[in-house]
């Protein structure tokens, strides 16, 4: 009877007090309170990101999960990891502030040609030949009935779209029907019909007192952010754009976490509520920006990975993480907004891009789509560089792909003072090779509180080839270098002193900090080499490598050359992407030629699985040296060594 006892738990700094059942988990308990407390591990205890200092009270381990990790300062403080913790008994606990500034997201830059970035306003000059719209909103007039015409107010409505629009066929939801008798004589015959000419289907009527413009909404759901944008269907334009870290971050920073938090108990339910809820407020946020009518969007286009869809639309993504590797589904259909769970725009409908496999999602289709990778001759080899690398070699005759788990590292995860691109992110990093200290250049030119993925490849590439570590990560201590130093047992390398940072906390890396970005850069060329190797093609086989993901577009090629993170080719081969799957789902949107080559793209790629792949564990091995076992595959890299 002890656990029924309900514990009353008091928050600060909030000022928040919590009621639980005695023997609850505490991060669960704060989750469920709306208590945002960071987690990259999905609450397994490794990540040590969800610490809180209990000031008052007692808690005891919590046995149902594995030993996770120590805290290194639990003597200064009586600090508790709370995924591990159970309540027992009233509490009092501190919870440690969190970074809340905004992210860093190129969401409407997109680049396609040399290093010129194309605006929104430019993007429509480019594919304004393709604009090619599905959902209409036009006027018709309603012929009236008499006593001697006397057919139904359905039927006529139905004539009026075919004899004035050139649509037959149109199917009318039940909850359009019910809209018809009034509003048809109010509106004296004359409404505005909108109508989605992919599955003929009437999707609003309106007034014509309302406006005439429609509209429609592309979504990226990233396992890390969200973009949303809001289009004008009449002529293509972007109004205007927003974004956001998916909110589904602190239940896991990767997808493996997100998938195993889903199958406990109501965890699937938590994710999908989330995710949608936030997709449902950025887009109000730009329909009042904008001043427009919620009833006037029409269409929403979703894209991401294979689980991020199965997530947004509830559904079990279990199976993805388990032999033999399978989806749900690659295409979730056509829904209803209310259904979806975006409760501001219950006349939308809701479609997504297409995916192919369980780590093969609609995001990489849609950069397929976007590189127009169906009218290319010579081989291409596209890189969406997130948590999750993805891969796709081929042309217009052929595609195959594959993926592997790069992991957080490469945005701010396994890295002591590691940070996503957000404000005062150290993005880019020199180190002077007679004194060893570090320049370098945070978002926003502002103090730095931590390094984020560009930051982190130059890094490592520059201590590689100024000897302040050996191929294996480690550290030169024989270098007279005043900027290693040691606490307690662990070596660090200040890149920034505690004076120069935004957190009055040194900026440093060390040795495990280097080796987990080590094993996420060896996963992505690992990756890349077994996919050429299977189709027996060399690098200099590939006329160009675009580059997708936020990581892009401060990525310095030659840093990631030199850690053996990206093949040893011409940097005049490498082109940077930015957000593509933000770009095909505008592009979808705005075309239904596009929209069905999605189909198309999809259905033409070939998967790969590499997690039974002898060769891609091999090779994954050989990549855990800088840059890699066999130095012939980097010959930049030899001279660049010799050169220094």
């Amino acid at each position: 009877m002890a656990e029924d006892k309900q514990c009353k738990i008091k928050i600060f700094p909030i000022g928040k007090e919590v009621y639980a059942k005695n023997g609850s988990n505490l991060m669960q308990v704060l989750l469920d309170n709306g208590i945002d407390i960071e987690s990259s591990c999905g609450g397994v205890g490794t990540c040590g990101r969800c610490k809180v200092e209990i000031i008052k009270g007692n808690i005891e381990p919590d046995k149902s999960k594995p030993l996770g990790l120590k805290l290194k300062d639990k003597k200064e403080k009586n600090l508790a990891l709370s995924c591990l913790s159970k309540i027992s008994g009233d509490l009092e606990i501190y919870i440690f502030p969190t970074l809340k500034k905004k992210a860093k997201i190129e969401g409407d830059l997109f680049k396609f040609k040399k290093d010129s970035f194309y605006s929104s306003a430019e993007l429509q000059k480019i594919f304004k030949s393709n604009l090619d719209y599905w959902i209409l909103k036009k006027k018709v007039t309603i012929e009236k009935p008499t006593i001697l015409y006397s057919t139904s107010d359905t039927y006529r409505l139905i004539k009026s779209i075919k004899d004035e629009i050139g649509i037959d066929n149109i199917n009318i939801p039940l909850k359009i029907i019910k809209k018809i008798p009034q509003l048809i004589r109010e509106s004296d015959w004359e409404v505005y019909v909108t109508i989605d000419k992919n599955t003929n289907t009437l999707l609003n009527i309106q007034s014509l007192k309302e406006s005439e413009k429609i509209y429609g909404v592309a979504v990226d759901v990233g396992t890390t952010t969200v973009v949303v944008y809001l289009i004008d269907l009449t002529n293509g334009n972007i109004l205007l754009s927003t974004s956001d870290y998916n909110p589904q971050i602190k239940y896991g920073e990767d997808i493996i976490n997100r998938i195993v938090y889903s199958t406990k108990n109501d965890g699937l339910e938590v994710l999908r509520k989330v995710i949608t809820q936030m997709v449902n407020s950025l887009t109000l946020t730009l329909t009042k920006k904008a001043d427009i009518n919620t009833e006037d969007v029409a269409v929403f286009m979703i894209s991401g990975n294979s689980t991020m869809m199965h997530l947004f639309f509830g559904v079990l993504p279990k199976y993805i993480r388990e032999e033999p590797y399978v989806t749900t589904a690659n295409d979730f259909g056509i829904n209803s907004a209310k259904e979806v769970g975006l409760f501001s725009f219950e006349n939308a409908v809701v479609y997504c891009i297409e995916g192919v496999a369980s780590y093969l999602g609609g995001d990489i289709v849609s950069g397929l789509l976007t590189i127009n990778i169906l009218k290319r001759k010579k081989n291409c080899l596209f890189i969406d560089l997130g948590t999750n690398g993805e891969l796709v070699v081929g042309n217009k005759d052929w595609l195959i792909g594959c993926a592997c788990s790069a992991g957080p590292a490469f945005e701010g995860g396994g890295v002591d003072c590691g940070v996503r691109a957000i404000e005062g992110a150290i993005e880019k990093v020199d180190i002077d090779g007679k004194t060893f200290k570090c320049k370098y250049k945070s978002i926003g030119n502002t103090k730095p509180i931590g390094i984020c993925g560009s930051g982190l490849i130059d890094l490592l590439g520059d201590m590689y080839l100024k000897g302040i570590i050996d191929r294996k990560g480690k550290f030169n201590k024989d270098l007279r270098n005043p900027f290693l130093r040691t606490v307690g047992d662990e070596y660090r390398y200040i890149i920034a002193e505690k004076d120069e940072s935004g957190t009055n906390s040194e900026i440093y890396i060390n040795e495990v900090d280097i080796s987990n970005l080590i094993r996420a850069k060896a996963a992505v060329y690992s990756g890349i080499k077994t996919l050429l190797e299977e189709l027996d093609l060399k690098v200099s086989d590939i006329d160009k490598i675009f580059i997708a993901g936020g990581l892009g577009k401060n990525l310095n090629v030659v840093n990631a050359i030199v850690i053996g993170m990206l093949p040893d080719i011409s940097v005049k081969k490498y082109m940077f992407l930015g957000n593509t799957s933000i770009t095909g789902a505008y592009l979808s949107l705005t075309s239904y030629k596009n929209f069905k080559l999605i189909t198309k793209i999809a259905s033409k790629i070939t998967y790969l699985e590499l997690s039974i792949n002898m060769k891609f564990m091999d090779r994954y091995i050989a990549g855990l040296f800088l840059p890699y076992t066999d130095v012939k595959d980097f010959p930049t890299v030899e001279k660049l060594l010799i050169s220094i």
